[in-house]
């Protein structure tokens, strides 16, 4: 239930937040919803990994300016239902841009 609550969650803050650059920008809501919702994707792929790429790169930072050597993370595959929510939302998105749009693509 809790896990579901976090992917509905996060598709809502999604839709809000392209809701929110389609009102202050002068695109359409389906126009920029593809590359807002694929750049979310791509956001929390790489924040959200263990051992990816984000925490090497501050480990060898701490490293570097400390002289602590930092132990060496294992990638972790761990579910997330963040970025389970965020490739629903672009799944629902393409769908739906397809749908409104396929006029143009059967043209």
């Amino acid at each position: 239930m809790k896990n579901l609550l976090v992917v509905l969650l996060t598709v809502l803050v999604l839709a809000l937040g392209n809701w929110l650059t389609a009102f202050f920008t002068p695109l359409g809501f389906l126009d920029i919803s593809i590359p807002f919702a694929g750049l979310a994707v791509v956001i929390v792929f790489f924040f959200k990994s263990k051992g990816g790429m984000a925490s090497r790169h501050l480990d060898m930072s701490i490293q570097g300016s400390t002289g602590i050597r930092m132990d060496q993370a294992a990638p972790v595959n761990e579910r997330s239902y963040i970025l389970i929510g965020a490739i629903l939302y672009l799944a629902v998105m393409v769908g739906l841009t397809f749908f409104m749009y396929r006029e143009y693509f059967l043209t």
